[in-house]
């Protein structure tokens, strides 16, 4: 195997490429949905929006993904809240942006999220306080880093829910009061303050037609989206005090024509199943790639069995059994596919890493790689099958070897 160390370091390329598209794919799609579960949690059991779509109502609130859906009635809102089904909700106000955050308007209700199994908040205030006025603003961890703000500074917001202009810009300052700790979630990334504070940037600034249509000619997504006028949010995060109550609340938004009541972990659900679908594909490019290292390995072992007629006759004849050069073929085979495996252990995990780097950096959704025990039998079975299918032919070659035809021909 030394003498041919090209054919042989391809062939190990070729099995660890496929084995790392497995890897790759696995590995991945398991740290995505435990991420979005991760960054999910603290948001109630479900969302109420504009209606429109169900999968964009919970991306755009909860995971801050694209423009909302539109807005709402605040009395919405007042009415939830007097519901005495419901344990807790929560507006949240959308629109504007700061340096690319995300600003929410929101109210006190906010820091008393907690996950479905109701422990600790996980808004919790570092250093500072919880805005207290209009015009007080709360930072995520990251929107503080990344804006380079701290306790005192004052900032403009600014029209649309990602930065598109510079100058476009609110003339009401905000002053930071707060920031948080961090909580592996988009919101990290985003600027907390009240309600009224939202609505008055806007009042003060009128209708803004000029800017919208300046907008739209530059993201036409965003068109409409902002909070424009008093007496409207963008969504309410409700938490039922019970589930038994929940379908009811849920029905009451679906009969109604002012808003929609959504699911997340349903409409993520939907997300999963098409996540799945891409793992489908790429895993069925991964078989394709499987059945191509096993030919790539039945190539290398074939041509090394017809280069080394010759030496396997000698050993023949210096007393070594046909098993035993059966043998000496299959292991062969299966020292490459092994080493194959293992390097492509090593490619997979680096590459999900590295995609999973950069869906947290673009997403703030916590995609965190975790080594996958229940894919290691199938990743340690399958470079086995493929070294026994492919080096099962030059061995059997190997095996019927004449040793007088090779040495001592004519």
């Amino acid at each position: 195997m030394r003498t041919r160390k090209v054919q042989t370091a391809i062939t190990i390329v070729v099995v660890g490429l496929a084995i790392g598209l497995f890897v790759t794919v696995s590995v991945l799609g398991d740290a995505i949905r435990r991420g979005v579960v991760q960054a999910s949690d603290p948001f109630g059991v479900l969302v109420v929006g504009a209606k429109g779509s169900g999968q964009q109502l919970v991306l755009s609130t909860i995971l801050l993904q694209g423009p909302p859906v539109g807005n709402i009635p605040f009395h919405i809102y007042e009415e939830l809240q007097a519901d005495e089904r419901v344990a807790l909700a929560v507006p949240l106000a959308m629109g504007d942006n700061v340096g690319g955050a995300r600003v929410i308007g929101t109210n006190e209700d906010f820091f008393r999220l907690t996950g479905l199994e109701g422990e600790t908040p996980p808004f919790v205030v570092a250093s500072g306080r919880a805005f207290t006025a209009d015009f007080e603003a709360v930072l995520g961890a990251t929107a503080a880093r990344q804006l380079g703000l701290t306790i005192g500074d004052a900032f403009f917001t600014s029209h649309g829910v990602e930065r598109v202009f510079e100058t476009d810009e609110h003339a009401i300052p905000f002053t930071v009061v707060g920031i948080l700790e961090p909580t592996s979630s988009p919101y990290d990334g985003a600027v907390f303050t009240t309600i009224p504070s939202i609505w008055a940037v806007h009042e003060e600034e009128g209708t803004h037609e000029e800017a919208d249509e300046e907008a739209a000619e530059n993201s036409a997504a965003e068109e409409d989206h902002h909070t424009a006028e008093s007496g409207q949010v963008t969504a309410i995060l409700v938490k039922p005090v019970n589930f038994a109550v929940t379908n009811s609340i849920w029905q009451g938004f679906y009969t109604g024509t002012e808003a929609q009541a959504a699911f997340p972990g349903q409409e993520l659900g939907g997300l999963f199943d098409q996540l799945r679908q891409g793992e489908r594909v790429l895993t069925a490019v991964g078989y394709l790639a499987a059945v191509m290292a096993a030919l790539t390995v039945l190539l290398a072992i074939y041509s090394a069995t017809i280069a080394r007629e010759q030496t396997i006759a000698i050993m023949r004849s210096l007393g070594a059994s046909r098993v035993s050069v059966l043998r000496m073929v299959i292991f062969e085979a299966l020292l490459i596919s092994l080493l194959g495996a293992l390097c492509g252990r090593v490619v997979g995990y680096a590459t999900a890493w590295l995609i999973a780097s950069n869906i947290t950096a673009q997403a703030a959704v916590p995609v965190q790689i975790q080594y996958l025990f229940a894919i290691e039998p199938f990743l340690w079975l399958l470079p086995l099958v493929l070294a026994v299918a492919a080096g099962l032919y030059p061995a059997l070659m190997a095996y019927r070897v004449d040793v007088v035809e090779k040495l001592f021909p004519g």
